[in-house]
């Protein structure tokens, strides 16, 4: 039994999906590729027409804007500080809390761009789709020095343990009918004892409430700011555009993205990036 969709991870990635990954990961100016991207790499020429509409949202800095509002506009659920004497006895040295602290910044930096994104992208199909341009002008400037993070861990190379553990933090984070495993978790799987001493709190957050109604909050940013980026969304004449069929399956997968996993998932980063020492 599969424990989410299918998908091409980055370690399997080659000719145009590698070209299309390396692009994402310079634009964004992060190290990962998130799951959302990864799944629509399964389907012929979907990566490419998403990420051609996306390029000019992202010329324009605008996402860069917003994302980054999220990480001063709300009070995140909070977590008990990690005392710092406890993180050896889980084996997590100065070293390990750098490689957590970097993994983090990642996805809460990636999970924001994609909030706005996803968002704006669905508005603009609801309204018609994106328009198509002759030609534009590319001036996103391009990172030259991507972070380099551990591999994310596949969940048949976990220990069962971890596995299970990562498993049920997962099932409420996930949409209804929709199994997947956020890729955060499986990254954090690199050092299982940090996941074991954080899963309790997370665990809480969810049945708390409280995740819930930061993760709505968040979302309603992404939506204020929805109409103004999906005017910027625009694909190269000649692209050709997925089929209605498709666009509808993956109309549905978006918006299920982002009315869930991608907020609760933002919610959850920084509440674990605050909650590490020195933060």
């Amino acid at each position: 039994m599969r424990d989410g969709p299918v998908e091409v991870p980055e370690t399997e990635a080659a000719g145009e999906i590698y070209s299309l990954y390396e692009d994402m990961k310079a634009a964004m100016n992060v190290g990962i590729v998130n799951l959302v991207y990864r799944r629509m790499a399964t389907v012929d020429g979907l990566l490419e027409w998403v990420w051609s509409a996306f390029r000019p949202a992202l010329v324009s800095g605008d996402v860069e804007r917003d994302s980054m509002s999220l990480k001063s506009e709300f009070e995140w659920p909070s977590l008990p500080e990690i005392p710092a004497p406890a993180l050896p006895l889980l084996g997590l040295g100065d070293p390990e809390i750098v490689a957590i602290s970097r993994v983090l910044d990642n996805y809460n930096r990636s999970n924001s761009f994609n909030l706005f994104l996803f968002t704006a992208l669905v508005q603009c199909l609801e309204s018609g789709g994106p328009r198509e341009e002759l030609r534009r002008v590319d001036t996103l400037n391009l990172s030259d020095k991507l972070e380099h993070l551990p591999p994310i861990v596949a969940m048949g190379d976990m220990s069962k343990e971890t596995a299970t553990l990562i498993r049920a933090m997962s099932a409420p984070i996930a949409p209804v009918n929709k199994p997947m495993i956020p890729s955060l978790f499986r990254h954090l799987a690199n050092w299982p004892g940090f996941l074991a001493l954080v899963a309790p709190h997370i665990i809480h957050m969810i049945s708390s409430g409280e995740l819930p109604i930061v993760s709505n909050n968040v979302q309603n940013s992404a939506i204020r700011a929805a109409h103004s980026l999906s005017q910027k969304m625009s694909i190269p004449v000649g692209l050709s555009t997925p089929d209605e069929i498709t666009q509808a399956y993956w109309l549905d997968e978006w918006r299920a993205y982002i009315s869930k996993p991608i907020p609760e998932m933002i919610a959850i980063g920084y509440a674990l990036r605050y909650a590490l020492p020195n933060a």
